[in-house]
């Protein structure tokens, strides 16, 4: 792919600065990472940092495009189109499949300057590579070296969708049950190989598929969201799992440490790579981001809509794919009840982010801005 560069820097360049950001109290400027499939570009596999990215209405550009799914009984299908009880596709992260934490994504995109370079090249047409690298299921669980590797386009024509057969197909996330595009699937005649490989890694025992977000069915933000009268736009989401952006601050994450380290001294180190969020920021305030309602970064705005409710998934190591039984969410819940709305044991920790407008950028070192405070009361599904 020698037309091609990769946008990413190594994943133990992200731990290591996460790390080292959560032992000094913080850095001086802005920390952005990027989650794949499940959770982050492809959700729930590992994380991808970068050094700018371009903020779109949905999001940051490349984040939660792809998430595999399972063929399963849809008993509160939210599409009236899917009976209530109807078999179909629902998304899966590491809530129910952990092991998907040791699931490597790349991006690589167009290198206009490269001497190889062309316009007519597919991977070029379609936007660039998704490269997923995967441990062989034959082999330990989580072990990367001599790992098994799987290459789609990141934004296929038209042309490359009807030549590869991929099809469009409903796949249930939470409520909503947008159509999006099925690259793969093991209910086809011949399923490819990396897919009953991923499938076998992760122990699932349903039916797996891929799916990428489909171009003009993205799901439309309400909720605790700015409406369109305010933006100019009604603010979308691809596989995210409710809002565009997650912001939290490496100092809550310290606070939470110190308490977890008399409880739990293995989580005396967490990784705010546990929370999946896209942006981190630095600062030694612990919990300063509660209370934010409009900041800005850089030059972009974003409306802060509401606290990020958690679920059972930062229990999961991002380093080794691991579950904890407990930790860190049964500490979290004794001190992080903070929102009326979001109800009784239900911890809160970080913020769910819209942009104020639909294209800008935002880089690592960019200042944050406080332009509004004030309360939050989180509106449910």
């Amino acid at each position: 792919m020698a037309h091609l560069i990769f946008i990413g820097l190594a994943y133990t360049s992200l731990v290591a600065f996460l790390d080292e950001a959560r032992k000094i109290g913080g850095t001086n400027g802005l920390f952005l990472c990027r989650h794949y499939l499940g959770d982050w570009s492809t959700v729930s596999c590992k994380a991808v940092q970068v050094q700018q990215a371009q903020v779109l209405r949905e999001g940051l550009k490349y984040d939660r495009q792809f998430s595999f799914a399972e063929f399963q009984e849809l008993p509160h299908a939210g599409d009236k189109s899917v009976s209530s009880g109807a078999p179909g596709w629902k998304f899966v992260t590491q809530r129910k499949y952990e092991r998907l934490a040791n699931i490597r994504i790349e991006i690589w995109v167009p290198d206009p300057v490269s001497p190889h370079y062309s316009s007519e090249e597919a991977n070029v047409q379609s936007d660039g590579v998704l490269v997923v690298r995967y441990p062989d299921p034959r082999q330990s669980a989580g072990n990367l070296e001599g790992s098994k590797v799987f290459k789609i386009p990141y934004n296929p024509t038209v042309t490359q969708i009807k030549e590869r057969g991929y099809t469009m197909e409903k796949m249930k996330i939470w409520k909503d049950c947008p159509d999006a595009l099925l690259i793969a699937s093991t209910m086809q005649r011949d399923p490819p190989t990396w897919l009953t490989d991923v499938q076998a890694y992760i122990k699932s025992s349903f039916p797996l598929a891929l799916f990428r977000v489909a171009a003009r069915h993205e799901r439309q933000v309400f909720r605790n969201a700015p409406r369109k009268a305010e933006l100019g736009y009604q603010s979308v989401v691809g596989f995210a799992d409710a809002y565009p952006l997650h912001l939290l601050g490496l100092a809550s994450v310290a606070d939470l440490d110190r308490r977890l380290s008399t409880v739990a001294p293995e989580f005396s180190t967490t990784s705010a790579l546990r929370f999946r969020a896209n942006i981190y920021f630095g600062g030694r305030t612990a919990y300063a981001e509660d209370s934010w309602k409009r900041i800005k970064i850089g030059e972009q705005v974003f409306h802060v809509a509401c606290r990020t409710t958690r679920c059972e998934l930062p229990n999961v190591d991002q380093y080794t794919g691991k579950r904890h039984k407990s930790e860190p969410s049964k500490t979290m819940k004794s001190y992080r009840n903070i929102d009326e709305g979001a109800g009784p044991g239900s911890a809160c920790l970080g913020m769910q982010m819209v942009p104020a407008a639909e294209l800008g950028v935002i880089k690592v070192g960019d200042p944050i801005e406080v332009l509004n405070t004030g309360t939050h009361y989180y509106i449910k599904q």
